[in-house]
């Protein structure tokens, strides 16, 4: 019967270890190991961060959206102004809008211009309408002017009124409509703005005479026009939904 001694065993027992105890007992590799060992938990640690904490974030934002419901008030002036046209004349009469026409807070959406005149000249037999033309006249005042739903310029030639439209704030039409917001700041802020629509408008009109077609009549050489800008302010307002 052969019997092992304790030296004998321990070197049995070592032998599956041996390239480990070797390769920690070698300072390059155990340095090497150490840099490979961080390098490894600092990537580990940034994908933990992209794809746990960071993408959380971006959900508890989303989740704390709230939804408003907006509404708007609005406030209206009208300037006006009645003028005498010549034959053939062509005037530009301006009027000034101001912010301080309406309450605090309030920004202008849109104007709105008529253009208004009569057949004067009541002869027996009738005088045909004039014929007037009506425009705004593009300027620094600040508007929309190129906005699809303008109407900047118009003709009448059978005493109809002329409606020209002017887009001052930039989408207003006041519908109320919802949105996602984190508080309420943020919910009313593209409707903010005092400027737009502050300033002068000119509007331009011209008259045509139109002779009667009765030749033993007097005919005008004249016509009176009335000429009516409504200006529409605005203020929003914001409501959570719950």
């Amino acid at each position: 019967m052969q019997h092992w001694g304790w030296g004998e065993r321990m070197e049995e027992d070592e032998e599956p270890f041996k390239p480990i105890l070797t390769f920690f007992g070698d300072e390059e590799a155990r340095t090497a190991f150490s840099v490979f060992g961080i390098a490894l938990l600092l990537i580990t640690a940034k994908v933990y961060y992209s794809l746990g904490i960071k993408d959380s974030e971006v959900h508890d934002e989303v989740r704390f959206l709230d939804e408003w419901a907006l509404t708007f008030s609005e406030e209206t002036t009208t300037l006006s102004e009645s003028i005498l046209l010549a034959d053939g004349d062509e005037i530009d009469v301006e009027f000034l809008i101001e912010g301080s026409s309406f309450s605090e807070g309030y920004s202008i959406g849109y104007v709105q211009v008529k253009i208004s005149y009569s057949e004067t000249n009541q002869v027996i037999g009738g005088d045909p309408c004039d014929s007037v033309q009506g425009s705004l006249v593009q300027s620094a005042y600040p508007a929309q002017w190129a906005d699809e739903n303008n109407t900047l310029s118009g003709g009448s030639t059978s005493c109809e009124d002329i409606d020209l439209f002017l887009q001052a704030y930039p989408n207003y039409d006041g519908q109320e409509y919802t949105r996602m917001a984190d508080n309420q700041v943020i919910a009313l802020d593209e409707w903010g703005v005092e400027d737009y629509g502050v300033g002068p408008l000119d509007v331009k009109v011209q008259l045509d005479v139109q002779s009667s077609q009765v030749p033993t009549q007097d005919n005008d050489d004249d016509e009176t026009i009335q000429i009516d800008v409504t200006v529409v302010a605005f203020k929003a307002n914001a409501e959570k939904l719950t």
